[in-house]
């Protein structure tokens, strides 16, 4: 319809142009009072037939969606016979359609002088009145529709609906009263009532409509609920509280009457009170589990820990109350991750999954908890699981692959890793982790050539990916391979997160492949430092270094200190050196 308005309006354009005397006669013919359907006669017959052939034609395409066409054919059929109402009436109605509210005013208006005595002729300019905002002018047409359509009671509720949204409520309550006297008392005219009377600040007017629906059907006791809803709103707590106290004598159980009752209580501060009494709601399964889950939402930012016990306590009978709801261990899982419960919080979400597996958030979460946890027996079988639901997810590729890769299942993790990557849209972060993992498996694997390309293009995208600078310069200073680019990585990592003592150890390692014996033993030392003198694998290096440095009895010094760290398991190279320590006088 969008592209209808402007071939509609070309149309209008021309036709205005070339018919502007038409349009005169339209004018002028207004003023004098027209009967209900103006007959073609005054015209020769060859016109008429025209005439009719093409309102035949327009109302047809207008049914096929040709929007364009048919209003060609009824401009064509006013150019006609101008003082003929119908082609107006159905060009209103298609710029009606096409959301040219004016245009429709202007031509439901001129069918309305046209003819006045048609009905649906003035319905639909009453609503192009109202669409437009002219308010005042819909209610008169709603009232001329009234006298001339007594019996339609649909007239009354439009008037007294366009009086309300317009702001006149007196006239308003007068035309419900109207339709009240028709069809009598009923909740959805007995409410509407209500809300003007609280409008016009008469709270006892508005309390007597709802006491009238209580007469009238004293078994439903959502309408005593309204009413003490109503006396508690407007703080007459006192009268609020004695319906609630006849609702709960009646039925003690009744979830509404127990809810109000909690905003009773917690305005007066009886918090021990208003908690019995929510629990109570919670406890009922004739109160919807949305409204309840919209409660325990209200909780979710408190700090005070009372708080957070009572948010758990009812996230439990909602549980309880609910068995079969996805929603109820959803939300009891986001609570207790919340409250760093992650066991917990993993065992409702998995419960959660068991009775909606299609919700593509709690798998998210899940596979976090899950990594968080370092649980990668479950990681590996639930993002798996994962997958098979949602196979285009790049996550639970990575998660799946990152896992087999920690498994040292290399193969397995760079099938799913090169997959996954080719998923990720708009989310630098996520591919570079791909990448970095995919050059980690392809280097178990000794695919030396891919690691390095994989390990290249998570830099390309995060140049300052600590993980990935540090992996990568030292895993090149093992094969003793293109040190100077790994010397280059391995300062930046150490540039950008400083007196760390694994990074240190890296660099000094890369100086050492260099022969760079003097600064490997100073970046050792910095290591020691930061906390490196109780890594064994640090120990060892700064002993290899003393030992190229022909301080042998310094070397044997941190050598044995890193068989110590091992608490005597060391490997058969650091014994080795041990023994031979007479290789290096």
């Amino acid at each position: 319809m969008q592209n209808v308005k402007f071939y509609i309006l070309i149309i209008l354009t021309a036709f205005l142009a070339s018919c502007s005397s038409s349009k005169e006669g339209v004018t002028n013919t207004s003023k004098k009072s027209k009967p209900k359907g103006i007959e073609l006669v005054d015209l020769p017959e060859k016109q008429q037939i025209k005439f009719k052939f093409l309102f035949h034609n327009a109302n047809k395409e207008r049914l096929l969606d040709n929007y364009q066409l048919a209003a060609n054919l009824f401009l064509k059929c006013i150019e006609i016979a101008p003082q003929e109402s119908a082609p107006y009436y159905e060009l209103a109605h298609l710029f009606e359609a096409s959301k040219e509210t004016k245009l429709a005013l202007e031509y439901s208006e001129k069918a309305v002088k046209l003819d006045g005595k048609n009905y649906w002729y003035r319905i639909l300019y009453a609503h192009t009145l109202q669409r437009v905002g002219n308010f005042n002018a819909a209610i008169k047409e709603y009232e001329t529709l009234i006298k001339e359509n007594k019996g339609n009671i649909d007239l009354y509720f439009d008037l007294a609906g366009m009086q309300l949204y317009s702001g006149k409520y007196k006239e308003s309550l007068s035309s419900f009263n109207e339709i009240e006297k028709r069809l009598g008392i009923s909740e959805e005219i007995s409410v509407q009532k209500e809300k003007i009377y609280i409008k016009l600040g008469d709270i006892d007017k508005a309390a007597n409509e709802i006491q009238q629906l209580i007469n009238k059907y004293p078994d439903n006791l959502k309408y005593q609920v309204l009413l003490a809803d109503l006396y508690l709103a407007n703080d007459l707590t006192d009268k609020a509280f004695t319906v609630y106290q006849e609702i709960l004598k009646k039925d003690p159980e009744n979830p509404y009457a127990n809810l109000s009752l909690y905003d009773y209580h917690k305005k007066k501060g009886e918090n021990r009170k208003a908690s019995e009494a929510l629990q109570k709601a919670f406890a009922s399964p004739n109160l919807g589990i949305d409204t309840k889950m919209k409660i325990l939402l209200s909780y979710y930012s408190e700090t005070d820990s009372q708080i957070k016990k009572e948010a758990l306590n009812l996230n439990k009978i909602l549980i309880k109350t609910h068995p079969k709801e996805a929603k109820a261990y959803t939300i009891y899982a986001d609570f207790l991750y919340q409250d760093k419960k992650l066991e917990g919080a993993k065992e409702n979400y998995l419960k959660a999954i068991e009775f909606d597996n299609s919700k593509l958030p709690i798998w998210n979460q899940l596979m976090f908890i899950e990594s968080e946890l370092q649980d990668n027996e479950s990681l590996l079988r639930d993002s798996k699981r994962a997958l098979d639901l949602f196979p285009n997810q790049p996550l639970f590729y990575f998660f799946y692959g990152a896992t087999n890769l920690q498994n040292k299942q290399y193969e397995e993790a760079i099938e799913y890793l090169i997959i996954g990557k080719d998923y990720v849209y708009n989310n630098p972060p996520l591919l570079a982790q791909f990448y970095a993992n995919l050059g980690d498996a392809n280097h178990g694997l000794k695919q030396y050539e891919a690691s390095d390309k994989a390990y290249e293009n998570a830099l390309k995208i995060e140049p300052k990916n600590i993980y990935v600078l540090n992996n990568y310069g030292y895993y090149l200073s093992l094969r003793e391979e293109n040190l100077d680019r790994a010397e280059e990585l391995s300062a930046l990592c150490n540039e950008i997160e400083p007196d760390q003592s694994n990074y240190q150890d890296t660099y000094a390692w890369i100086l050492y492949k260099q022969g760079k014996f003097v600064q490997a033993k100073e970046w050792l030392e910095k290591a020691l430092e930061n906390g490196g003198a109780s890594n064994a694998v640090i120990l060892e290096h700064l002993g290899d270094t003393h030992a190229k440095l022909q301080n042998i009895t310094k070397a044997l010094e941190f050598w044995k200190k890193a068989k110590k760290m091992n608490d005597g398991a060391s490997t058969k190279f650091l014994d080795k050196k041990i023994a031979d320590k007479k290789l290096y006088e």
